[in-house]
């Protein structure tokens, strides 16, 4: 990307971007089978999370020698048990929501594109007073394909009235990066996230660990963000 890029939008992912859902999660599993501690590996599981929270669940209770037959009554009731009792503890990565309000103030049409389903990512925005922020959102279930597919990027900024060249996406897996790609969109890393390895992120245009990184790089871009 060149000094002369000036992005219009800007799009997030949820889990693992702006939100450490990681220990709610994990506290869920926790609760679900407080006998099982030893039997988790929650590396492997932080890791999977890059893949969604589904997958993530289904490893722990796979961990948790949960037999087969009832697989989908225990993955029903842990899911009951992380909406319920976890879902809203999760907490913002430090500097994100200073960050969105930034952006916001700055002019940029903000954008969430997320393989969380629609009920809890409404309700997580809901609790975290977020909903402002975005101008478009696009669930796990508003397109027929999932990321990494593009459809869900592409319909995201389709409800922004912004074309790929014009936007960045903001993600910290392989499933965001790989999604970019296939929608031709800049990609931006966070690498506090949930990605095994740092190549999972590639390409990437630049890469961050602490929002205020990402604020000086896009104002190098766009001043008036570092001016406001």
């Amino acid at each position: 990307m060149n000094n002369q890029f000036t992005p219009k939008s800007i799009i997030f992912d949820l889990d693992g971007t702006l939100l450490d859902t990681w220990p709610s999660l994990h506290a869920a599993v926790l609760s679900f089978d407080p006998d099982g501690r030893s039997r988790l590996d929650p590396e492997a599981l932080r890791r999977r999370l890059s893949d969604g929270i589904g997958p993530m669940l289904s490893l722990a209770l796979a961990q948790l020698n949960r037999d087969e037959l009832g697989a989908r009554r225990d993955y029903r009731l842990l899911s009951e048990i992380y909406e319920h009792d976890w879902l809203c503890t999760a907490t913002p990565f430090e500097g994100s929501q200073a960050m969105l309000h930034e952006l916001s103030t700055a002019g940029f049409r903000l954008g969430l594109c997320t393989n969380r389903d629609p009920a809890t990512t409404a309700e997580l925005l809901g609790h975290l007073g977020w909903d402002e922020y975005f101008a478009a959102k696009v669930c796990l279930g508003d397109c027929e394909n999932a990321k990494p597919h593009a459809d869900p990027l592409l319909k995201t900024l389709s409800l922004l009235a912004c074309t790929p060249a014009d936007a960045l996406f903001v993600g910290d897996s392989h499933i965001d990066a790989s999604c970019a790609a296939n929608a031709n969109v800049s990609f931006v890393a966070h690498l506090g996230g949930y990605h095994a390895h740092r190549n999972d992120l590639d390409p990437c245009v630049m890469a961050f660990t602490h929002f205020w990184e990402l604020a000086d790089w896009i104002g190098q871009h766009r001043p008036a963000l570092t001016e406001s």
